[in-house]
């Protein structure tokens, strides 16, 4: 027998773990720029190929570019990831019962099942990663990033199937075009 609520709770890890990959590319990427600024140095300092200034300027010119580039896509990436982190709050995301979906992160909003028009897996694998979607008659639309939650999309389909009796899956359709 069923047990009468399907809690799915919030979690930190994979942001966490996010925030974590963020913070070690940086590092290695302030890393591999100082060698590479050392390589560079050393090439026209102590072999002294000859070369004129102007192309001198132009390999100069062209690390400074690579080496901002991704710098700013690194730290723009870690910021996201914090920004998501601090966004996760603790306790419960959503409930599925055998009258509908209440939310309670990031927004209350409950749906009864007659209520629900889709619920499905849209988004993209960057950043937060796909997100959860319920749309609900009246323009009620609620979204939460997977990485959030504590449980698998497989998880949450079966129990929504079970507890709407058949009424309501989870489209996973979207997660085709992610993989």
């Amino acid at each position: 027998m069923l047990p009468e609520r399907f809690t799915v709770g919030l979690t930190p890890l994979p942001t966490a773990a996010r925030v974590a990959r963020k913070r070690s590319a940086l590092r290695v990427r302030i890393i591999s720029a100082f060698i590479s600024l050392a390589l560079l140095i050393g090439i026209l300092v102590f072999l002294n190929p000859g070369w004129p200034a102007g192309l001198v300027v132009g390999f100069v010119a062209v690390w400074v570019v690579i080496t901002a580039t991704w710098m700013t896509i690194i730290v723009v990436g870690l910021h996201r990831a914090k920004k998501d982190l601090a966004s996760i709050s603790h306790g419960d995301a959503f409930y599925i019962d055998g009258t509908g979906i209440e939310f309670i992160h990031p927004e209350p909003i409950r749906a009864s099942w007659a209520d629900i028009n889709a619920l499905r897996i849209t988004g993209s694998s960057l950043g937060a990663g796909p997100s959860l979607v319920m749309e609900a008659t009246g323009d009620r639309t609620v979204r939460i990033p997977l990485s959030f939650v504590d449980a698998s999309p497989s998880a949450i389909d079966s129990a929504t199937s079970a507890r709407s009796l058949g009424r309501v899956r989870v489209d996973v359709s979207g997660m085709d075009r992610m993989m």
